[in-house]
């Protein structure tokens, strides 16, 4: 008679995660520029559509680098 033991015995899985990131460089705080214009009436109409244009660039770039802090404290 042939005894197969081994598929008797359970395996244990463990399961590991590991997080690639990207190289550091590659992600940087959106730079947020001081808006200048020729006149004053140019000025004011380019400071909502830029204002909300440099937030959601910062929004995407903080939190990414935030989570990319966490990753590397281990956290």
């Amino acid at each position: 008679m042939l005894s197969l033991s081994g598929c008797t015995s359970r395996t244990e899985t463990v399961v590991d995660t590991q997080y690639i990131l990207p190289p550091a460089g590659l992600i940087v705080p959106c730079h947020k520029p001081q808006l200048t214009g020729n006149t004053p009436a140019e000025t004011a109409k380019e400071i909502p559509y830029l204002k909300s244009a440099l937030s959601q660039c910062a929004a995407q770039a903080d939190e990414y680098l935030e989570w990319r802090k966490q990753r590397e404290d281990g956290h």
